[in-house]
Parts: structure tokens; C-alpha cells; sequence
């Protein structure tokens, strides 16, 4: 459920800003408002907090941030970032912000050149190893290359389908080089040709600027080739490439070995600068007079408390923490936060796929875990299969520990089992017919209706519709008491017409179905009548549309017993066509994959359908969203062994 928010105001001494703001980032609770722009000049003129340091620290975070690229990655040792985390631990601001422009004097260049030589050794080593390929490609012509002093061999790579332009080529180099000139070609590939041209080296400015301006791919072998034999150009390649492999591991060497002297401290102060700028940022939100700070924001009731006792243990009484009585219409401005007990906490990450609710709004989380698992129990509804589902998802929590939506997801999925087994109970269902066959267990009959959902067709539709009536009354009944609250007539009387029309369309069809008196018909009329005004006052013409949209919403619950249908009959497909194979073994191989089969697909079609239930059908009766989410002034992410809370 969404818990309570008070609005709060912080006043102090213009000289307890910084100190103030520190003991609020520790104690992360306060959501952050614009202080400047809230208070009315004539009540304090303040102006917000311009920070320099912000852009200090984003630079040199930057720069550490670069330093890092260029390093390898090291072990974390918490011991030694524990002692570096000591050593920093009563330095200001700016003593941090100059430790990190020291270190990063000492490493920076050192790395930056590192790097870059890195780079170019290994695009030399890439360009060798093409050369290398080239060469391999032209070899079989050897024997046609002429080897001459004061020649230039360069090759072109030429898709076949162009190859015209060889002859083209040709000619203009014959013209340029006054015949002093050869071309040859071989296939590279199915699309590729290589063509191989040896020229007078006193023409090569002209030649190389023609087939630049031709835009032909070439391949220019390095200087030091030139009329040297394949066998010679092979092993310069080799000696060059080893040259340049050993210079690279010299250079990792190098790196690894700042790494191990720095990388530790660099770790520690690149969280703590990370830190101080998230903390600095929020300081816009701040406002400063001539003599005080103002800093204004919400919190949750639970917590305010303890953050005065917070504040009041490091400034005594010099700095107030105010409770405000904020109007309706900024009370709509209140964020909202979560704060659900373990059981509705997984079905948070299903409300996500909607915008927050307002902060007057009643959250639908709670409603959500009671029916979701509902809905799933009925339409997978079987023993073994809720067993199966529940240690499936509780193997899959234990092993992504760290990513939040599998560990919900599993939550849901856990929970969903519950009544899976359940209605498998009541339903009788043990892999399928499985448990009945061998005499473990019977279908419950209830008011003269066995629950067998093979046979008992009608009663499981009647009861899917009956849930789907509870569950959209429901949310008219939570759409009426929104309405109280955010005080909206119009709304209230749309929904308390909507209300008594479902109601009066059921006690319709419950008088022609002889379920109850015919005397019934006259006050479904009268509820229909004062219904229908409402209605039209609430909604206008259309809101009568509505009125079959809304019965449209409470028929698609008859998928409730649809798809437990089709897992059922998947069930029983699975055990027939298992035990009808000659072979047991085979038998039971193709049973066991049907069930995983239909296991697999209870666990996403249901949690589809009662995701789309809840959105569609029951949210649209009630649900506005568009709040916002409490983002408190904190830090993100928890360091490495963190210092003990301040006692509350």
C-alpha cells in the first residue's frame, strides 16, 4: 500500500548548508523539492545554490572514468579499499577533488600514450595479417611480376561485376606512365577480383591520385616491400607482426603494473566523488537568504521521525525540520512510495508496466496479489503442477539473486503456485487425470457440482463469470471512493451509475433465469433508472456505451475456465498418448515431455491473461495513475563494508 507523506521544511543557518546536507543524503529519506521557487519572495527572498564544485568533480570524474578504460580490470580487495576509504574519510571537498587531480597527473598521460601505442600496434598487426592475406591471393602469379629496381607493385580489390573497369584503368595508367606499366588479375572469390599492377615508382603520385579518384579499393603494400620476393615479403611480415606482439605485451605490463599500485585507491575515490556529486546536484533544489537555507521536500510518516532525530543529534536546535499542512491541491503533488509487505512486494514489478498511481489514488498492489494468484490457480488448477511451478521458481530466485525482475517474477510465480494446488485439489487434478486414474484423489463436489472441469463445462463458466462480476464491482466500488476523496462529481456520479447498472443487469438475468422471485425485475428497473442519468451526467452520451463495455469486461473472465480447459485436455493428451506406446520407456519420455510442454506454457498464458484482466478489465474502472514516484535524496548504490548507520 502507498504510505502516508508529510511535507516537511528544513531551516538553518546559511553556514550548517553543507553539513545539513549531508546528514539528509546519509539519512536518505527526504524527497527534494525547488525550495527558490515554492517559498514566495515577500515570505524569504532566496536565490538557489550555484555550485562550481559540480563541474569540478564531473570533470575530473571524467577523467578517472578515462584512466579506467585504459587500465586492466583488478580484483577488488576490500581490505586495502577499506584503509583508502579511512585515509579520505575526513577530507573536504575540495581536498578530495585535488587528491584526484594529483593522481590524475601522475596516471593519466602515462596511460593516454600507453593506450594510443597500444592501438597503433594493433592496427599494424591487423594490416600485416592483410597484407599477409594479399599476398597469398597473388603468389600463384608470382612468376608474371616483373622484379625490377625502381618499380611499384600496389594491388586493386574489384567486385566482379565491375570488373569493366579494369580495362578502363588500364588504358589511363598505359597514358600516365607512358607504357612503363603491367596489370594482371586473379580471383580472389565468387565476387571479387585482385588486379595486380606494377609502374614506373616516378609515376606513383599520379597513379595512386587516378585510382583515388576512381574510388577502387587498394591495397598499398608498405615501402620496404617493394621488388622484394613473396619468401622475403612473408618473413618481414612474420618479424614484424613478433615485433609488434611483444611491444604490445610490454605495454600491458606496463599497465598491469599501475594497475596494481593504483587501481584500489582509484576504486574508492571514484565512489566517493560519485557520491559527493550525486549529493552536490540536489543543491539547486536548495534556497539561500541572506542568513538562512531552506530546504523543502517530502517524506514518508514512518520515517520523519527519525530523520529529525537525525538532524537533531548533529545540530541540536540550531536547525528545525517543520511538518507543513499542505493544501488539497498540493497534497496531489505528493510522490507516491511503495511500501508493501513481502507477499505484494513481487506483483510491484506488474504495476510498472503502468505509470504510478496519484497519491490519493488507492493502490491497486494489494488487489493485485490477492487476485493474480487467484486467476493462476484457476486456470492451471493442478497438484503437480503448482509443485513443479513453485520449486522451478524458487531454483530460478537462488540463482539470479541480483537481477530484481527475475527475483520478482519468481515471487509471482511462487505465490501462483499456492492456489495452483489449490484448485488442483478441488479439481482433482494430478498431472492431469493422472491422480484420479490411480486413485490418489476425486474432484470435490460442492453443491451438488463435481468440480471436474472435463465434465462440469457450464458450472466453470458460471463461476469464471461470478469472479469476473466480484472482481470489475470491486473496481467500480474503489472508482466511487477515489472520486469521494479527489472530491469529483462528475466522476462519483459516472461510477455509482455504472455500479447500480451492472447490478441491475444481474438481478435482470437472475429473474429470467428463475433464480430468484420475479419481484426482483422491479427494483432492477428502478436501479436502471436512476442509473442511466447518472451516467449520462458523469460520462455524457457516450458513458452508455460504456455500459456494454463494462459487460463486454466482465464475459472476457470466461478465459478463466477456457484456458484451464485447454491445460487440462493437454494434460490428459499427455497421459493417454503416454500410455498408449507399446514401449513404457518411450511412453513415459513422450508423457513427460507433453507435461513439461503444457508446464512451460501454464506458466506464461495464465500470468498473460491475469496481467490483461487486471490491466484492462479492472484498472479501467478506477485507475488514473500519473503520479509521481518518491526518488529520495540518497545514495544509490551501497559502498563496499559502509560505515555504520548514525543511531536513531
Amino acid at each position: 500500500m502507498l504510505q502516508r507523506m508529510k511535507r516537511i521544511q528544513i531551516i538553518g543557518p546559511k553556514g550548517d548548508l553543507n553539513r545539513a546536507v549531508d546528514v539528509l543524503y546519509n539519512a536518505g529519506t527526504v524527497h527534494l523539492e525547488d525550495a527558490p521557487s515554492l517559498i514566495s519572495p515577500d515570505e524569504i527572498p532566496l536565490i538557489p545554490v550555484k555550485l562550481e564544485t559540480v563541474n569540478d568533480i564531473s570533470e575530473v570524474l571524467g577523467k578517472i572514468n578515462g584512466i579506467f578504460g585504459t587500465l586492466p580490470r583488478t580484483a577488488d580487495d576490500p581490505e586495502g579499499q577499506q584503509k583508502v576509504r579511512a585515509s579520505l574519510e575526513n577530507k573536504s571537498h575540495n581536498e578530495l577533488i585535488a587528491k584526484a587531480r594529483d593522481i590524475i597527473r601522475e596516471l593519466e598521460t602515462t596511460t593516454r600514450d600507453l593506450t594510443a601505442k597500444k592501438s597503433e600496434l594493433t592496427l599494424s598487426i591487423t594490416a600485416l595479417n592483410r597484407y599477409a592475406r594479399v599476398l597469398e591471393i597473388i603468389q600463384p602469379v608470382e612468376k608474371e611480376l616483373p622484379l625490377l629496381e625502381g618499380f611499384e607493385i600496389t594491388i586493386l580489390l574489384i567486385q566482379k561485376e565491375h570488373s569493366e573497369v579494369l580495362e578502363i584503368i588500364r588504358k589511363e595508367l598505359n597514358t600516365l606512365t607512358h607504357d612503363q606499366f603491367e596489370m594482371t588479375s586473379t580471383t580472389v572469390d565468387a565476387d571479387t577480383l585482385a588486379a595486380i599492377m606494377v609502374f614506373n615508382r616516378r609515376y606513383s603520385e599520379q597513379v595512386h591520385s587516378f585510382i583515388y579518384s576512381v574510388n577502387v579499393n587498394e591495397v598499398r603494400l608498405p615501402q620496404e616491400y617493394s621488388g622484394r620476393p613473396f619468401y622475403e615479403m612473408f618473413a618481414l611480415i612474420g618479424e614484424s607482426k613478433l615485433r609488434a606482439q611483444e611491444d604490445i605485451r610490454k605495454i600491458d605490463e606496463q599497465l598491469l603494473t599501475l594497475a596494481s599500485v593504483w587501481y584500489q585507491e582509484l576504486v574508492v575515490l571514484k565512489k566517493r566523488l560519485e557520491d559527493i556529486n550525486g549529493e552536490l546536484g540536489a543543491y539547486r533544489n536548495f534556497g539561500l537568504s541572506e542568513y538562512i537555507f531552506v530546504i523543502m521536500g517530502w517524506i514518508p510518516k514512518k520515517y520523519l521521525q527519525r530523520t529529525r532525530l537525525a538532524v537533531r543529534e548533529v545540530f541540536g536546535e540550531r536547525v528545525a525540520v517543520i511538518e507543513l499542512d499542505p493544501s488539497g491541491k498540493e497534497m496531489e503533488k505528493a510522490p507516491v512510495f511503495y511500501d508493501n509487505p513481502w507477499w505484494v512486494k513481487p506483483f510491484e514489478f506488474i504495476m510498472q508496466l503502468v505509470s504510478p498511481p496519484r497519491y490519493r489514488e488507492v493502490d491497486p498492489s494489494p488487489i493485485l496479489a490477492i487476485f493474480f494468484p487467484i486467476f493462476f490457480g484457476m486456470m492451471v488448477g493442478d497438484i503437480g503442477y503448482g509443485l513443479i511451478i513453485f520449486f522451478f521458481a524458487l531454483a530460478l530466485k537462488n540463482r539470479f539473486k541480483k537481477l530484481d525482475f527475475i527475483v520478482s517474477l519468481s515471487g509471482i510465480l511462487m505465490i501462483s503456485s499456492i492456489p495452483t494446488i489449490i484448485f488442483g485439489f478441488l479439481y482433482g487434478e494430478f498431472f492431469g487425470d493422472l491422480g484420479e486414474s490411480l486413485g490418489w484423489l476425486h474432484p470435490v463436489t460442492f453443491l451438488g457440482i463435481t468440480w471436474n472441469r472435463t465434465e462440469a463445462v457450464i458450472p466453470m463458466l458460471l463461476f469464471a463469470i461470478t469472479v469476473g462480476v466480484i472482481h470489475v464491482l470491486l473496481g467500480l466500488v474503489i472508482g466511487i471512493r477515489n472520486a469521494v476523496i479527489t472530491k469529483s462529481r462528475k466522476h462519483l456520479c459516472e461510477k455509482c451509475g455504472m455500479l447500480f447498472m451492472i447490478i441491475a443487469i444481474i438481478a435482470l438475468i437472475l429473474v429470467l433465469g428463475g433464480f430468484i422471485p420475479q419481484g426482483g425485475m422491479y427494483p432492477a428497473v428502478l436501479l436502471i433508472v436512476v442509473a442511466l442519468p447518472l451516467i449520462i451526467y458523469g460520462a455524457g452520451v457516450f458513458g452508455t456505451i460504456e455500459i456494454m463495455s463494462t459487460v463486454g469486461n466482465i464475459l472476457s473472465y470466461a478465459r478463466l475456465m477456457a484456458i484451464g480447459m485447454a491445460s487440462v485436455i493437454l494434460a490428459m493428451v499427455a497421459n493417454q498418448l503416454g500410455g498408449a506406446l507399446g514401449f513404457v520407456i518411450i511412453g513415459v519420455i513422450v508423457a513427460i515431455l507433453l507435461h513439461a510442454l503444457n508446464i512451460v506454457l501454464a506458466m506464461f498464458s495464465p500470468s498473460i491473461h491475469s496481467v490483461r484482466l487486471h490491466l484492462v478489465e479492472f484498472f479501467s474502472k478506477f485507475y488514473e495513475g500519473g503520479g509521481i514516484v518518491y526518488r529520495p535524496f540518497k545514495k544509490e548504490i551501497a559502498e563496499v563494508n559502509p560505515p555504520p548507520p548514525s543511531p536513531q
